[in-house]
Order: structure tokens, then sequence, then C-alpha cells
């Protein structure tokens, strides 16, 4: 059997048990029960994953290196692995969440990407359905960072029983403004590298520009 072969029905069997899979049957949070190993487990390579080796992954594809799909390949098949422990473990249950949500999100959007990967990869329909691919494919491995935090970040709210009943509001406002600031700091880092050629051309600091974004944001 092909590689090809085998990814399909990787990619099959994964779907199956996304669509089929029942969550637990806890309707509360009991905070005082302690985790097991497999959670720790999944909370552990999920957050390597999504933090670390996907966005390795994403820059690889960026600068088109050899070693994108690999390491890509690895992180889809070890993510599935993490979400394994995070359905199957002992200790603290967890009724059903934003966060069991988002992983069926993430589930589908990292089957998508596969699919799409392995289409650009056997080099067919070059002409016709592959320059709609590329872009789909770009654009869906750049959500990656952003769907990952977010993700971690309704696992945190989950395993630590945040955010429910009528904290919802005020817990929002902090987890958006404070990953709002992560993600700008992210975009400011990207543009020392790669928009000082624009910002030249504005005849624009990066303080000046850092300075005016965060007046606004702070402004009341």
């Amino acid at each position: 059997m092909s590689r090809i072969s085998l990814y399909l029905l990787a990619l099959a069997a994964s779907a199956h048990y996304a669509s089929a899979h029942a969550h637990h049957n806890a309707t509360e949070i009991d905070t005082s029960v302690p985790y097991d190993a497999r959670i720790y487990i999944h909370m552990t390579l999920q957050s390597f994953l999504w933090t670390i080796a996907f966005p390795i992954g994403m820059v690889l594809g960026l600068s088109k290196s050899k070693y994108h799909v690999p390491l890509q390949s690895v992180n889809t098949i070890l993510a599935f692995i993490g979400m394994y422990f995070g359905h199957h473990h002992g200790g603290r249950q967890f009724p059903e969440t934003v966060h069991g949500l988002m992983a069926k999100i993430l589930t589908w959007t990292m089957i998508t990407q596969a699919a799409l990967g392995i289409f650009l990869k056997l080099h067919v329909m070059e002409r016709n359905v592959r320059p709609w691919v590329v872009p789909f494919h770009s654009v869906i491995g750049k959500t990656f960072p952003v769907l990952g935090w977010t993700q971690i970040m309704f696992g945190v709210a989950t395993a630590l029983d945040f955010c429910r009943g009528g904290n919802l509001g005020q817990c929002a406002a902090h987890y958006i403004m404070g990953s709002a600031f992560i993600g700008y700091a992210a975009i400011l880092v990207i543009m020392l590298n790669l928009g000082g050629k624009w910002l030249e051309r504005k005849k624009c600091s990066q303080e000046m520009l850092d300075s005016s974004v965060i007046t606004a944001w702070v402004r009341p």
C-alpha cells in the first residue's frame, strides 16, 4: 500500500473518530478531584504542538522547506494522540464545554489541511484545481497558531473551572485583551524581519506605530 493510501486511510479513521466520539457524562467539574497522568500528557503534548511545533512547521512551509511536510505530518499524528488522551482519562471529569467544541473544529481543520496537503503532493490537476487549493492550504495553515492558542485558553478555563455561570463576560474580556497583546507582540516580531522595508517606504518607525496602537488601545 502506498504512503498516500495510508495517509487517506488515517484521515478516514480520524474523521470517524471525530464524529463518533461521545463525551463524558459529567455535568459539573469537581475541582477537588485530581488529574490523572493521561490528562497531564494531553495538556503537555497539545501545548507543545500548538505553541511550538505547528508554528515551526508553518514557517517551514512559508520558506518552502523540505522539512515542512514530514514535520507537520508528525505533528498531526501527535495531535490526534493527544486528543485520545484528552478523551480517555480518569481523575477529574469534565462536561461538554467550548473546549470540546473547539476540539471538533480543530479535528476537521487538521483533516482538511492534511487532505489538501496530500492533494498538493500528488501534483495532479495542476492547471485547473491546484491553483485554487494552494491558497486555501496556505490560509488554513496560517490560522493554526491562532486556533491553537484559542484552544489552549479554552482548555485552561475548562481545567480550572473558570468562566462559568455569571463570570463569562468578565473572563472573556480578560482573555481577549491578554491574547490581543500577545498576538500584537508576535506581529511586531514579524515586522522586525519582514516589515522593515515597508516602514522605510512609509517613513514611519516601528516605535511610532507601536506607540500609536497602544495609545488607541488603552484610550478610555
